[in-house]
């Protein structure tokens, strides 16, 4: 059975065989002391086909119409008696029917499945494996300052292994594999048909359905990643096989398939295997320690007699691994000799012999980096394991095959590194004192940082993580953890997409003001409890405002932009949808892209990967800690060439550095300013304050930090320490470095806008009871402001415009000062008026929440002062005595009545026993008073009596 299924391969691989060299050289896999090269054909050419036609309409003529007696259709039938049908015809009448359509099915599946081989599965059977041998150590590089590539260091194994040739491989080992692994290995084409029939059989009677795999098959998967269990996979595998078979022969097969069978306690190949068990080469074992040693591979966790697993035997009895090994090791021994490997006088002196093994105790694992004291710096790791994934990426390696590759297969691998900044962050980090923090459980104050330089776009510098690095390929803090990002995450899904979609500019007003109410409560809320009520989107960036950053995204972005920009324009790894813990979840929400609440989280090298996009003027490049691999023949293994991708505009990038220098400069990210240096960035805290973030950059690097537990719990540190962190890495870098700034696109124009609606001010925007609201920007032409200031006016009947008597407050029911002035009556003299122009605005209430500028509305005014005149003045002008309306008040006299200091007088008549003072406080800010309330024209107060400012006496004087 199996030669005429060798032969039918062969039919069908016949045309794609004899073309093998017409194949393009990336569609070959090479594995050798260079490396190991694979590739599948890419292209067949197509079968020519021919269309047959049964008829020929032009030839055939139509047959006649006739009865089934052959008589004319006119004649009248002859009823002819028919005789009964025996059940034996009909029976086998049923029979050849179904023959006839299985035969019939069976050739039309046949033929499906002969296009579909020779176009889906052919261009797949074909390796490469000439010239595989691993006896070389692999080395990485780095680029000096001159232009030269250095050495950085060696690449260590995470695994024992030894290439040995075939001579060196004892006769009994080989035999030994053949005898238990697959005992017509000789005999078959590198598929045992009775073995895959057997296991398709017990597939199906839910049997064991091991075993069915040859030598040559268990090869080719340990050679490939292709682990899935699909029909497709398995016909390949089966092709492979076929064609490995015939084209390298059993030797070759064998010797690839003892260099790489996993056996324990970190051996890859029976090279290594030798020595860590016996303590001798592979040419030295004697029969009994080739069965043991072959013995492992079907179970190292079972068999390897360092493993420190106990199971079960037929009887219940708890054996250790050594005691496994030695049963295997007898049932190979048999299997040798009922297959005439050995006889019977060598398998009895084998089964009695005391196996000894030598090297690490059991259940250690030592490896060659801790023999060696040598330890990777946290960047040689990042380029190991992105080597790692390209090579099993590009070449559908297994890992097993690219540990050896790393290893022993003498790669050049030219990285990225800045060693100056990779020292620098290290000092800063290995310093233990720079983040000296502990949990309430004991737990270290972690950090992780990513830099990147600008120039290039690579990564110059990665740290895992606080103290001195101890271990080999442990966690990385810095690229392996993915921690949610909190308000960080706010320029890449929010600010950025809006500003490049047009929707917004730094001038753009939008109110910080709850969004809705959630759960019972005003959502969301800002970290200091406020609600300013309309600012900028500069000022929100600048302080970072939840509310404005949820606004923004959803009513303005929408989620489903902000992913897509997230996702396609930065490259984060976020979450369209994802069933974690038996709950579905998604990025694709307000609360994650604007608050950063993601469902996983993001590391360092991808903050500062997408942040990197603004200093290069909007320009994404994936950050890179390599460029190439080669084997030791100079042939490029890995191309790591990329491409440049324009994220979002140029403008765009460039109101984003304005916004983020904000932020450093004067708003939250103070903790990272570096002296003389132009720095840009963004904070980050999530929710339950157990991460706190850091991404910035100047015009010379990116860098991105993270701060928090391994084990999450609530940072509690003075201040921003992920900011603090930046600076002491990112100051001393830039200390020879002259500043410079980020670049600035022509089309820039100066405007004058209004910081209540962001319109084109106006005179009333200076009218304000807060002083003036006119700021000036320069934008783009796209982004001056379309339409005049439409919430300040100084036209009479507007909802906007007052004139108020500054001498006649409006106090509350217990007498305080509520911050505004009664109308300005017809005896007011002018020194006493002043025209404000209140905020033509209303704004809906969410959950209650009142914003700090809502006293400033016009409706809020006419809610406190009504329509009521100044009763102060009198005819000409004069201030009216409060105590004797029909007298008048000396403007000379003591305001207090008594005493020699000015402003003890209470104006109802009560004595507060309180100095007032003229105002000092900004008169661009609000002002507040002792008793709470807020003086709309920043003016001081002491004791609850308002001071005039004008005139230095309080109100009413």
């Amino acid at each position: 059975m199996g030669r005429i299924w060798y032969n039918i391969w062969r039919f069908f691989a016949a045309g794609a065989i004899q073309r093998q060299d017409s194949l393009t050289n990336e569609n070959a896999m090479t594995l050798g002391a260079s490396g190991l090269r694979r590739s599948l054909c890419s292209e067949v050419n197509p079968v020519s086909e021919r269309n047959y036609s049964s008829y020929s309409s032009q030839d055939e003529s139509r047959p006649r119409s006739r009865s089934s007696s052959g008589r004319r259709s006119s004649e009248p039938r002859r009823s002819k008696k028919r005789g009964k049908r025996s059940p034996g015809r009909t029976a086998l009448w049923v029979i050849g029917t179904i023959l006839l359509v299985a035969v019939t099915t069976g050739a039309i599946m046949c033929c499906f499945a002969a296009v579909y081989i020779r176009n889906n599965i052919l261009p797949l059977a074909q390796m490469d494996m000439n010239d595989f041998t691993l006896n070389e150590n692999s080395i990485m590089y780095y680029q000096d300052d001159s232009g030269q590539y250095q050495e950085l260091g060696q690449v260590l194994s995470d695994t024992s292994s030894e290439w040995v040739d075939f001579e060196e491989i004892p006769q009994d080992l080989k035999d030994a594999a053949v005898a238990i692994e697959d005992r017509r290995f000789y005999t078959h084409h590198g598929v045992d048909w009775w073995r895959t029939a057997q296991a398709v059989v017990s597939m199906f009677t839910g049997g064991d359905i091991q075993g069915g795999s040859t030598i040559t098959q268990q090869l080719i998967k340990n050679l490939t990643n292709e682990n899935d269990v699909t029909v497709k996979r398995k016909v390949t595998e089966i092709f492979r096989a076929m064609y490995v078979d015939e084209t390298y022969g059993k030797d070759t097969v064998l010797l690839y398939y003892l260099n790489i069978i996993p056996l324990g306690a970190g051996c890859e190949g029976v090279g290594a295997a030798a020595e860590k068990y016996f303590g001798k080469s592979v040419s030295e074992l004697s029969l009994a320690e080739c069965a043991s040693l072959i013995g492992i591979t079907n179970n190292p966790s079972q068999y390897g007699p360092y493993s420190l697993a106990r199971v079960a035997n037929s009887e219940g009895e708890m054996w250790t691994a050594v005691q496994w090994n030695k049963y295997r090791q007898e049932l190979i021994l048999h299997e040798m000799l009922d297959q005439g490997y050995i006889t019977q006088e060598e398998h009895d002196q084998a089964v009695a012999e005391e196996l000894h093994f030598v090297g690490v105790n059991a259940g250690e694992t030592e490896d060659d980096s801790t023999k060696t004291g040598e330890i990777y710096s946290w960047y040689e790791e990042a380029v190991i394991s992105d080597v790692w994934e390209a090579l099993k990426e590009e070449y559908d390696y297994s890992d097993q095959v690219v540990s050896l590759m790393l290893s022993k297969g003498g790669l050049r691998i030219y990285t990225c590194i800045d060693p100056d900044v990779q020292a620098q962050a290290e000092a800063i980090y290995e310093d233990e004192s720079n983040l000296n923090y502990h949990s309430s459980s004991g737990q270290r104050l972690q950090s992780a940082i990513t830099i990147i330089d600008n120039e290039t776009g690579d990564v110059a510098a990665i740290v895992g993580r606080i103290g001195e690095k101890e271990l080999n390929r442990g966690f990385n803090l810095a690229t392996d953890a993915q921690r949610q990002p909190g308000s960080s995450i706010k320029p890449l899904t929010v600010y950025a997409p809006a500003v490049d979609m047009g929707l917004i500019s730094p001038i753009t007003v939008i109110p910080d003001y709850p969004y809705q109410v959630l759960g019972g409560s005003a959502w969301p809320v800002n970290v200091d409890g406020r609600y300013r009520g309309q600012v900028t989107v500069n000022a929100a960036v600048e302080d970072s405002f939840n509310t404005v950053a949820v606004r923004v995204l959803a009513d303005l972005v929408t989620p489903a932009k902000g992913f897509e920009y997230g996702t396609q324009r930065f490259h984060l790894p976020l979450i369209s949808e994802q069933t974690i813990s038996g709950q579905t979840v998604s990025d694709i929400a307000i609360a994650p892209l604007s608050l950063g609440g993601l469902s996983l989280g993001v590391s360092t090298r991808d903050m500062a990967t997408a942040f990197a996009t603004f200093p290069n003027d909007g320009v994404y490049r994936e950050a890179r800690t390599f460029t190439r691999v080669e084997d030791a023949d100079g042939n490029v293994l890995l191309d790591n060439t990329r491409e440049e991708e324009q994220a979002i505009k140029n403008t765009t990038a460039y109101y984003m550095n304005y916004m983020l220098t904000n932020v450093v400069s004067s708003g939250g990210g103070y903790e990272a300013r570096i002296s003389g240096m132009t720095v840009a960035g963004k904070t980050g805290t999530t929710d339950t304050k157990d991460n706190r973030w850091f991404v910035g950059y100047t015009p010379y690097y990116t860098a991105a930090v993270w701060v928090g537990y391994e084990t999450p719990a609530r940072v509690q540190a003075s201040g921003n320490p992920a900011a603090q962190m930046f600076q002491k890495v990112m100051a001393p870098i830039h200390a020879e470095l002259s500043n410079a700034d980020f670049t600035q696109p022509s089309g820039l124009t100066q405007v004058s806008y209004c910081l209540d609606c962001g319109g084109e001010a106006t005179t009333a925007c200076q009218s304000d009871p807060r002083g003036s609201r006119v700021a000036t920007a320069y934008v783009f032409a796209e982004d001056r402001p379309s339409t005049v200031c439409t919430c300040h006016s100084l036209e009479e009947g507007s909802n906007s415009m007052v004139r108020v008597c500054v001498d006649d407050p409006v106090l509350d029911a217990n007498g305080e000062f509520t911050g505004y002035y009664h109308l300005a009556g017809p005896n007011c003299p002018e020194v006493s008026i002043r025209t404000y122009s209140y905020l033509n605005l209303e704004r809906e209430s969410v959950g209650g929440a009142v914003a700090e500028d809502s006293q400033y509305f016009y409706s809020a005014y006419v809610a406190a002062a009504g329509t009521e005149q100044c009763t102060v003045h009198g005819e000409g002008g004069q201030i009216i005595d409060p105590d004797d309306p029909n007298g008048v008040e000396d403007p000379n006299a003591d305001p207090g009545g008594s005493g020699d200091e000015p402003g003890t007088g209470d104006p109802g008549g009560d004595s507060s026993g309180s100095s007032s003072q003229p105002g000092t406080d900004d008169p661009g800010t609000p002002g507040s008073s002792s008793s709470g309330t807020t003086d709309p024209m920043g003016n001081g107060s002491e004791g609850g009596v308002a001071i005039n400012p004008e005139t230095g006496r309080p109100y009413g004087y």
